[in-house]
């Protein structure tokens, strides 16, 4: 995997996609946007969802996004940390 890039599977019959597979770094992004995407379409499937989302997404602050992600990751590493030292154990 890339430095910089940490990626958690959402159900455990996903498939993996390596990084280093993806021809050209741009694609990541592609990628990445296009999974967002469909994680979206789950959401925007319910009714009234898109409502109470766009009602939610005004009331956050600025960078609430990028800072949940920044979050997130830390959250990864270190569980993935006591994974490794409990596995090694």
């Amino acid at each position: 995997m890339e430095p910089g890039w940490t990626v958690r599977r959402l159900a455990p019959d996903c498939s993996r996609i390596e990084l280093v597979a993806v021809p050209r770094k741009k694609d990541h992004y592609d990628w990445l946007r296009a999974m967002g995407w469909e994680a979206a379409n789950i959401h925007l499937g319910t009714p009234r969802a898109a409502a109470i989302i766009l009602g939610d997404l005004k009331r956050r602050p600025a960078q609430w996004l990028r800072q949940a992600a920044i979050a997130m990751q830390v959250a990864t590493r270190k569980d993935h940390s006591a994974w490794a030292k409990s596995f090694r154990s």
